[in-house]
């Protein structure tokens, strides 16, 4: 463990959300390891500066929180799978939207997820072929807009029980039992209830669902690169 890193046990978990695209070039590179812009130049044009802004900022945060400086941060993320951090460092996880970054942090196992509350999906269509029978009748009563954010509010709580258990969305979405109006989810194949939040945050005239699956979510930050 890092000379002066606070022990895992005595720390706290963390969430916080920002904006992407504020980084200067400079600090971009500054922020990111070599193996990063290797596996950046892997990838197609427009995810390029994303993937690596992203990375660089996750750093960032990371460091105000636990104390360090970013590039002292162990953080191994390569492009498509659930990122790491060193042992004794805790778990991270982030999801972005647009130019919104969503951060989460804690001394256990942890997931986050972010949806704009709006965003436009086949609500009906999804819910027929990704759902289980239980929430099909559950939600069977629902007007067509609410259909909407019921199952959006549904994706973003299983997207982030599925990154809490480093698994895939296309193996284990048809597995869980999202209960209406409750905090909590069930993985079917096991029978076991799993604890989940969604919150409904408006930011300017955007609004968006944060999911945290993990301990009981702590209070949100705006983080920024100040």
């Amino acid at each position: 463990m890092a000379a002066g890193l606070v022990p895992r046990e005595l720390r706290q978990s963390r969430w916080g959300w920002g904006d992407l695209g504020k980084l200067a070039p400079r600090e971009l590179m500054d922020g990111t390891t070599s193996q990063e812009l290797e596996w950046a130049r892997s990838l197609p044009a427009a995810r390029q500066e994303n993937f690596l802004r992203s990375r660089s900022l996750v750093r960032q945060w990371l460091a105000r929180w636990l104390g360090c400086k970013p590039m002292a941060v162990p953080l191994t993320a390569p492009p498509g799978q659930a990122p790491h951090l060193g042992e004794e460092w805790g778990t991270v996880s982030w999801s972005h939207s647009g130019q919104r970054l969503l951060l989460g942090w804690s001394p256990q196992a942890v997931g986050v997820d972010l949806e704009r509350a709006n965003r436009p999906l086949a609500a009906q269509a999804l819910l027929q072929r990704f759902f289980p029978l239980q929430e099909q009748q559950q939600l069977s009563c629902l007007s067509a807009s609410e259909l909407q954010g019921a199952v959006l509010r549904s994706w973003v709580a299983k997207e982030a029980l599925i990154k809490q258990r480093r698994s895939s969305i296309s193996l284990e979405l048809g597995h869980w039992w999202m209960e209406s109006k409750q905090p909590r989810a069930m993985h079917l194949p096991t029978g076991v209830w799993w604890p989940v939040q969604v919150h409904c945050l408006s930011f300017g005239a955007e609004q968006w669902f944060l999911g945290w699956s993990g301990d009981n979510s702590p209070s949100l930050e705006y983080l920024d690169c100040s």
